[in-house]
């Protein structure tokens, strides 16, 4: 019997002035067992030394009587064993996992986080992830995650647990403890199949993220101000050429005089790019005194628009580069906003999910009309062929 136990209870007890009776009331057991614990006859029963710990704001540890140094020795002794398992080891795994669940606050992250080093040691094993194990790592999850981690704690241990979770509790972990943002259940996932080798299951994750880092490049850096070069129609329209050039050629596709934007074929997942590059390309070659071009792509874009417009809602828009061979978005245009096409992910059903793009004329029509920011529209703003475009645009609102 641990000598250190009942005395730490009855102190503990006392100081929070409370008798027998009423501290067993708090737990649910009987004085009688309060009794025999303070006086070392019996111990708690195992599940209820965290409960005990957790009443008293102390670690199992303090209770026992454990230094800190021999609390981290023995931490480390058990990760070492774990990570070292055998495949066969399972029940083995399973009593260590329970001990580190039991003996250590699985909320903590002052010195140690012991619940990163919990998984962390799991997913470095070669030990078999039965259920009943994953089962067991489960409880301790439910301790970490429930206690609101700091989100440097949480970043560090969501990627492992991820991986090790089994399929079927996935979505509601995520939707339970993950950001609501979906790139981050999208790389959570991503990082899941690609340790596990499911590649018919990371195959969409690949498509999406590769998707994403595209429409980062094109959107992240469209805008003509450019802080490196503000106001150098030279520097934004060489830039544009090279997005353009390579939304083209990751696309597997070529650009005619008539179509240069959209190159004269169907509306496809990379649309509100296109029509964004295009906007660029008009307003450069506006303010470089290149009119008939700038009104050619212009004419483009807004083509495209009114071809996603009439698309009906719910419609499929598909993927022309080899690299994205089965990515899909679908329409989601929303009634209460006039005008604008959302796309997002075509196998996702959640109608809040975040859109993974979108065509919005309302902008595309101020800044050809009205932005004072894309003033080098200004040339051609009087222009009866532009002004006939805008009045298409408008349409669309």
């Amino acid at each position: 019997m641990n000598e250190y136990l009942g005395n730490n209870i009855r102190t503990l007890r006392k100081a929070k002035n409370l008798t027998q009776e009423q501290f067993s009331e708090q737990l649910g057991v009987s004085f009688q067992s309060v009794s025999r614990w303070e006086n070392s006859i019996t111990y708690p029963d195992i599940e209820m030394i965290p409960q005990i710990a957790r009443f008293f704001g102390v670690s199992t540890d303090y209770l026992f009587g454990i230094p800190e140094e021999d609390k981290y020795a023995r931490l480390a002794e058990l990760k070492d064993e774990l990570q070292d398992l055998p495949e066969g080891a399972t029940d083995r795994a399973i009593e260590i996992i329970q001990t580190i669940r039991l003996e250590y606050d699985m909320r903590a992250s002052e010195k140690c986080n012991f619940f990163f080093d919990l998984c962390y040691a799991l997913y470095q094993s070669d030990v078999k992830k039965t259920s009943s194990l994953i089962d067991e790592l489960r409880k301790a999850a439910e301790l970490f995650f429930d206690s609101n981690p700091n989100a440097s704690a949480k970043s560090l241990v969501m990627p492992y647990y991820t991986r090790l979770e089994e399929e079927e509790y996935i979505p509601a972990f995520l939707d339970r403890f993950a950001s609501d943002e979906e790139t981050v259940s999208d790389a959570l996932l991503y990082n899941r199949y690609l340790y596990r080798n499911e590649y018919d299951k990371l195959e969409v994750f690949r498509q999406r993220r590769l998707f994403r880092l595209i429409s980062e490049l094109i959107e992240g850096d469209i805008s003509w101000n450019n802080p490196q070069k503000p106001n150098d129609v030279n520097f934004a329209f060489w830039k544009n050429s090279l997005l353009l050039d390579f939304l083209h050629s990751f696309n597997d596709e070529k650009p005619t005089e008539d179509h240069p934007i959209g190159c004269g074929l169907e509306p496809d997942v990379f649309v509100g790019q296109r029509i964004q590059l295009g906007q660029l390309r008009s307003c450069c070659f506006a303010t470089l005194g290149r009119t008939d071009e700038a009104i050619r792509v212009l004419e483009d874009a807004v083509s495209l628009m009114e071809q996603v417009s009439v698309i009906p809602n719910g419609a499929i828009l598909y993927s022309r580069s080899p690299v994205l061979p089965t990515f899909q978005l679908r329409i989601d245009a929303a009634p209460e906003v006039t005008g604008n096409v959302f796309l997002k992910y075509a196998d996702d059903t959640k109608p809040d999910y975040t859109v993974a793009g979108g065509v919005f004329p309302e902008i595309f029509y101020e800044r050809l009309m009205t932005d004072k920011r894309w003033a080098w529209f200004n040339p051609i703003r009087n222009d009866e062929r532009v002004l006939a475009l805008a009045e298409r645009v408008k349409k669309l609102i």
